[in-house]
């Protein structure tokens, strides 16, 4: 296996970690393709992607087009690769592309596919309130996330994790999954899984907008919303103009008007309970736990947020 060449296509800290263990593992590694450097922070300084920065410490050549145009097919053909493996990659890859591995192109997908097909499926996950996720690598076609299924493990999602947490226990699945999956790939040892596709739901991108908190849901709704969102970006709520985060909290049987404070211990009403921050974040501000919050915060009970 390690005299195969591979191209590997990633860009955040997830398919880092998954261009570690192929180095780790001494495969062969041609080329690692990921986006562009952004500008990021408060000084909008040009930062390169987590893969592209484990790439350059181990010397591997790095490619980081912005789009997957004919010069970069034409430079990916002149690499020869055998297989090339995509982790969160955030690129469109065109069929022409897709066709030129003599083992294809796979993808290591942190759901269990076709449940939540797309960008976000993680937070997707969470915020559904499913008891059950996992990895799936697939062929990648031109249709997204919707190729051959070659490999799927999965786990139980316990029910006080959050998005990071979640996100790490994937990742470690994701990276032996990988490694056990790629010598049945070049021995041809393994046959592809078609989708149901009528079991088919789509992860979409968030945007801002749509990790406001509605305290008019149910509490579960509300709890897995900050699940989902948490502890980055986070959820947040408005209160006397202020944008405020939560970050964790927890469900309560306390009982009032939806999206109202309840009590002294800032309790806010949901639909059936009472949701309590347990580390909040006020704009513009470090992230405290709610006794430290409180402090230095004046409120009433019974105000409204959201208003």
């Amino acid at each position: 296996m390690i005299d195969k060449k591979i191209i590997f296509m990633g860009t955040p800290d997830i398919a880092a970690h998954h261009l570690n263990i192929l180095i780790e593992n001494k495969l062969n590694l041609v080329g690692v393709f990921t986006q562009p450097p952004r500008k990021k922070n408060r000084g909008m300084r040009l930062v390169e992607s987590a893969v592209h920065q484990i790439a350059k410490k181990n010397n591997i050549e790095i490619y980081y087009p912005s789009k997957i145009d004919y010069k970069v097919i034409e430079q990916t053909k002149s690499l020869k690769p055998d297989l090339i493996i995509v982790v969160a990659y955030g690129i469109i890859l065109p069929t022409s592309f897709i066709n030129i591995p003599k083992y294809g192109c796979i993808n290591m997908h942190v759901s269990l596919l076709p449940r939540w097909r797309g960008a976000a499926p993680i937070e997707h996950a969470l915020l559904a309130g499913d008891n059950k996720t996992g990895i799936s690598i697939i062929n990648i076609t031109s249709k997204l996330d919707a190729g051959d299924i070659l490999m799927q493990e999965s786990f139980l999602i316990d029910q006080h994790m959050y998005s990071d947490d979640l996100a790490l226990n994937l990742t470690n699945l994701g990276k032996k999954a990988m490694i056990k999956t790629l010598p049945l790939i070049f021995e041809n040892n393994i046959i592809g899984k078609k989708q149901d596709e009528t079991k088919v739901t789509f992860a979409n991108k968030f945007l801002n907008k749509d990790r406001k908190i509605n305290f008019h849901n149910s509490t579960a709704d509300v709890y897995n919303h900050i699940r989902a969102h948490g502890p980055k970006p986070g959820s947040w709520f408005t209160y006397k103009g202020e944008r405020i985060k939560i970050i964790k909290a927890k469900k309560t049987k306390d009982f009032g008007q939806s999206s109202t404070i309840l009590n002294k211990d800032f309790i806010i009403g949901c639909k059936d309970g009472g949701i309590i921050p347990l580390l909040i974040q006020r704009e513009g501000k470090k992230t405290v736990n709610l006794n430290d919050f409180l402090r230095g915060f004046t409120f009433s009970i019974q105000d409204k947020v959201n208003v």
